[in-house]
């Protein structure tokens, strides 16, 4: 009788690509590009795009609100002027407005005549 023998399994396609969750969380929420991120992970783009997508826009959502949170208390309850200024101008539409005033009006018209004695 012939003894059955397991063949040793065969995987097919790359091998899975490890990626560190936590430093794509970081990555992420400080605003780096998929590529940046790829690149640092040792992955592609695509593979981050495809397996990833959803950690990455969460926190980068959470990376923007906590920049908002400080930019809005710097502004805020630290009294800083220029902050204000920026977040009154990207929130309320408030804009630099200088005036300028174009008078139209012709040039004086100079006529030189040669004196002829006579």
């Amino acid at each position: 009788m012939a003894k059955a023998t397991k063949k040793p399994q065969c995987s097919v396609g790359r091998p899975k690509a490890k990626v560190d969750i936590e430093i794509l969380k970081n990555l992420a929420s400080i605003g780096c590009p998929t590529y940046e991120i790829a690149s640092v992970m040792g992955v592609s783009a695509r593979t981050l795009k495809r397996n990833y997508a959803d950690i990455i826009e969460q926190f980068r959502e959470k990376g923007k609100a906590s920049l908002r949170k400080k930019m809005w208390d710097k502004a805020v309850k630290k009294d800083n002027t220029n902050m204000q200024i920026w977040l009154s101008k990207n929130y309320l539409g408030m804009k630099d407005r200088t005036q300028t005033e174009s008078v139209v009006e012709p040039l004086p018209l100079i006529i030189e005549a040669d004196k002829v004695d006579g």
